[in-house]
């Protein structure tokens, strides 16, 4: 059995031999450089790939490892804690304390402490803020601070 006419089939068939005939194969060159941008783009991927791997894999370790060494103390650590005016030092009296004088004396005889003192501030050291908290503050002076007082 024939096919009956259709005009919108005919004008696809002519349509389709325009294309046959004005079709030309694109030049190696071209073929060339597309190739090349391919596999520059692969590579390019899977260098990528291994980098984060790699990374990966080096964060991991570096997180599992059990002998990691402890971190050491901040290089602003606050001073030590001075002992207390009321406890006793362990390692004996201070070259600064006062003493009566290890001198015997006559029975009836009393002795008066001689009525040197030596101020609290040569006992014990004055502390001083932190780095960061100077960086803000002036320094400190040995002078007592100024009031004023409102009228």
């Amino acid at each position: 059995m024939p096919e009956p006419q259709d005009p919108l089939r005919s004008l696809f068939q002519q349509a389709a031999e325009a294309g046959r005939s004005r079709t030309v194969a694109a030049p190696v060159a071209y073929i060339t450089q597309r190739a090349e941008r391919g596999r520059r783009r692969r590579i390019a991927a899977f260098a990528a790939a291994v980098c984060l791997a790699f990374g990966g894999g080096v964060a991991t370790a570096v997180t599992l490892l059990p002998d990691r060494p402890a971190t050491d103390a901040p290089a602003t650590s606050p001073s030590p804690h001075s002992p207390s005016p009321s406890a006793p030092s362990p390692t004996g009296p201070s070259p600064n304390s006062t003493s009566p004088p290890n001198s015997t004396s006559a029975p009836g005889s009393t002795s008066v402490p001689s009525s040197t003192s030596v101020p609290s501030s040569s006992r014990y050291p004055e502390r001083t803020a932190p780095p960061s908290a100077s960086a803000t503050a002036p320094p400190s002076t040995s002078a007592p601070p100024s009031t004023t007082t409102a009228p």
